[in-house]
């Protein structure tokens, strides 16, 4: 050894104990299925609705067909105004119908647009059957898990406000429709008839902002309701009527995930609490 330039050795840092290493790693999700007497419950349960919500939507779609794409009579401006016997103020009235509205463009979306609301509207059903059909199958988890699914249907979203936004000749027109929609004098008459429907029903008549509106309650929609599927599946609770009714109707969806969890004695969900680190942030 040379003592005038000794050799510092570090001491090698100490293995970390199982239990913190197998906190550090992520932990894996894990799945449960329902047992068999649910499954079936489940099926005819959700068979009827499903029976039922697609007769209802069978029926709806056709009426809206006529009023979108001029198969029908189009809505006059007098339709939208309250009946006599409501009370509405003669101020909201006035500016809602009286004055001329900023009507949303009529003109036919492009056909990558309609393409892609054909794909936002279809495809996401086959994930929904498979969450309510067959949530406990290996094929449903390894879709549902991952949120690239609800991802790809985001861009497909985003595609369409892009396309739609870039063609339409009146856009100015619809932002200032849809202004009135969140007109800040309605914070001070929540309890009033003083309403924006009237600019909310004007603005359903142009295809390019139903294209836009419908995709984005799609998409939210399956974004819920895959959270209530892997809830149920971590904890063993039975899913899928509170997913069919996410689909159906979005929010009642989520309630009755919330009463299912009640009534079974599991529990609210709850989220991961933040960390002391961010906290300090």
């Amino acid at each position: 050894k040379n003592p005038r330039s000794p050799t510092m050795i570090a001491a090698p840092a100490p293995a970390p104990a199982p239990e913190a290493a197998a906190m550090a790693s992520p932990a894996r999700l894990r799945l449960r299925a329902p047992s068999r007497r649910w499954r079936s419950a489940a099926a005819v349960a959700a068979a009827a609705a499903m029976a039922l919500g697609s007769c209802l939507a069978f029926c709806g779609t056709s009426s809206s067909r006529a009023t979108l794409w001029g198969s029908g009579p189009a809505p006059s401006a007098a339709n939208l105004r309250p009946a006599a016997g409501h009370a509405v103020s003669t101020a909201a009235l006035g500016e809602v119908g009286d004055i001329a509205m900023l009507l949303a463009s009529m003109d036919p979306t492009p056909a990558v647009v309609s393409v892609a609301f054909n794909i936002i509207t279809f495809l996401p059903q086959n994930l929904w059957l498979l969450m309510v059909f067959l949530p406990g199958w290996s094929v449903t988890r390894k879709l549902m898990e991952p949120l690239w699914v609800v991802l790809l249907f985001s861009l497909v979203h985003s595609f369409i406000v892009f396309n739609v936004a870039s063609t339409n000749p009146d856009n100015m027109a619809d932002f200032t429709e849809l202004l009135k929609v969140f007109d800040p004098r309605i914070n001070l008459e929540l309890l009033s008839n003083f309403s924006p429907q009237a600019s909310m029903m004007n603005l359903m008549k142009s295809p390019g902002f139903v294209s836009e509106e419908w995709s984005h309650v799609l998409a939210w929609d399956l974004f819920v309701g895959r959270w209530i599927y892997l809830d149920g599946q971590r904890r063993g609770i039975f899913t899928s009527h509170s997913v069919l009714f996410c689909n159906l109707i979005g929010p009642p969806g989520l309630l009755l995930h919330a009463a299912t969890c009640l009534l079974t004695g599991k529990g609210l969900p709850t989220e991961a609490p933040l960390s002391d680190e961010q906290d300090r942030q």
